[in-house]
């Protein structure tokens, strides 16, 4: 029988990853989806690892997807011949829209800023670590008081906390980037600051105009992003909780709680919800976690996360596959100790009326003890909403779609199979049953519990269990 975690991790690919050898023992360590980020590294290295990736897991026989995370429309200051600005807590700093040749002025690139900018409005550079308040508007520059900070270093990441920032949703590179989507076999592409369901609207138009299949994953990672979380979860098919930006554009104080609310939001939606950024940051350079980094991961997966995200660790650090054998470890400890909260579902379907009798065989019943659940699916539909429920036994899904393998490979305890499907009327697919006893997933003598329409290869018509014993 299938066993392992059941909660997905993602890791980034990068310069202590790419190797092989490396990619290789990361799959066998647990991972399940590998993200490319696309901030760093040519189209050509990109589409090199890609296949790399892709040539190793097929070696291994280990299904894994790729995720491409767009750059998105980030703001970047510049300085004078890329010079760090020294800067002392109750000076003053001027920001300009446009380089100029005083060492002491920095460049923030983008007019419409200065334009919006207020009085009393706060701006955060390098990930927060130096914070300023704008005092004065002179002309088309701010004056700043320097609040805290040592030191401007050049092309460090800006932000504007609270404030709507009139940036396109796409850039030139990320466009350049779908194109690369377009040759290659991609699974996931996730929306860097999307604010809205238009910003995901704006990215699925460009997708199918490259005839791109691959699922969007909107990041929230800004205050209008949480502000619309519920159009955004619905315009798009999962979310990255991406805690790195998220937590300078919102106090800090409040990032839990979001986490929280965006994960029983996610389950409650039946879509995959991925936990991401500083989750075991110190293994970038120490070969354990911290226990606070344990902590964290184990309190993602109590909350209900589908999966869990290395960033630097595995793209930079000294310890990429320890990383993921560490999340594999919390994971596979935590996991049956989950008591997760009840999915609540606000739209009556046939799909949902069968998932809830599904819950209730498998949770509730004394008289049966159901070993496994096999569902027969088109789209992937009805086992992202079976794996919302968090189910205790194995959750097998067949399709005769190969992409919707990669996509359900995100899902919290789903195996995925590519399978051909008869056509007709639904029999017991016995030849289907036995591969599944051939590469391990079923056992015989199990009780299976199968879902399936009462006609093959017919997309949103799951409206039947049948209850098996191999």
């Amino acid at each position: 029988m299938y066993a392992g975690k059941s909660t997905k991790i993602v890791a980034t690919i990068g310069p202590a990853s790419d190797q092989p050898e490396v990619i290789a023992k990361l799959i066998n360590a647990g991972v399940n989806v590998f993200r490319f980020n696309m901030k760093h590294g040519t189209l050509d290295w990109h589409k090199e690892r890609i296949q790399r990736v892709l040539e190793e897991a097929e070696k291994l026989k280990i299904q894994v997807s790729i995720l491409l995370d767009l750059q998105g429309p980030e703001l970047r200051i510049e300085t004078f011949e890329h010079q760090d600005v020294v800067i002392n807590p109750g000076n003053d700093v001027v920001f300009s829209p446009y380089l100029t040749t005083d060492p002491n002025v920095v460049c923030i690139p983008h007019h419409l800023i200065f334009k919006n900018i207020k009085v009393g409005d706060r701006i955060l550079v390098d990930d927060g670590f130096s914070e300023f308040l704008v005092k004065e508007k002179r002309g088309d520059q701010i004056v700043a008081e320097v609040i805290d900070g040592k030191v401007i270093k050049d092309h460090k990441g800006v932000n504007f906390p609270g404030q709507h920032v009139d940036l396109p949703s796409l850039i030139e590179a990320d466009l350049k980037r779908l194109d690369l989507a377009a040759q290659h076999h991609i699974d996931f592409i996730a929306l860097s600051f999307c604010r809205s369901k238009e910003d995901v609207a704006i990215l699925k138009k460009e997708m199918k105009g490259r005839n791109i299949t691959a699922d969007v994953i909107g990041k929230i990672e800004n205050q209008e992003a949480v502000d619309n979380m519920d159009e955004i979860i619905e315009a798009t098919e999962g979310i990255m909780i991406a805690r790195g930006d998220l937590g300078i554009e919102v106090p800090y104080r409040e990032l839990t709680y979001i986490q929280k609310t965006l994960i029983d939001k996610c389950r409650n939606a039946h879509k995959p919800v991925i936990v991401a950024t500083q989750m075991l940051q110190s293994m970038i350079e120490n070969p354990l976690p911290t226990r606070a980094e344990v902590s964290d991961v184990a309190n993602a997966i109590f909350d209900g996360t589908d999966a869990i995200m290395l960033s630097g660790e595995t793209a930079s650090g000294s310890y990429p596959v320890k990383a993921v054998e560490a999340m594999t470890q919390i994971a596979l400890f935590n996991e049956d100790k989950v008591q997760v909260k009840p999915v609540v579902c606000d739209f009556k379907t046939q799909l949902t009326l069968l998932v809830n009798a599904v819950n209730s065989m498998v949770h509730k019943s004394n008289d049966v003890k159901i070993d496994a659940l096999v569902v027969f699916t088109e789209t992937g539909k009805s086992a992202r909403a079976l794996s919302s429920y968090r189910l205790r036994v194995p959750l097998i899904a067949v399709t005769r779609d190969e992409k919707v393998v990669g996509k359900l490979n995100l899902c919290y305890g789903v195996k995925a199979f590519h399978m051909d499907f008869p056509e007709g009327r639904f029999e017991l697919p016995t030849n289907i049953i036995e591969k599944l006893i051939k590469i391990g997933a079923l056992t015989k003598g199990q009780r299976v519990i199968m879902t399936h329409g009462t006609k093959w290869r017919e997309a949103g018509k799951t409206n039947t269990l049948t209850l098996i014993e191999i």
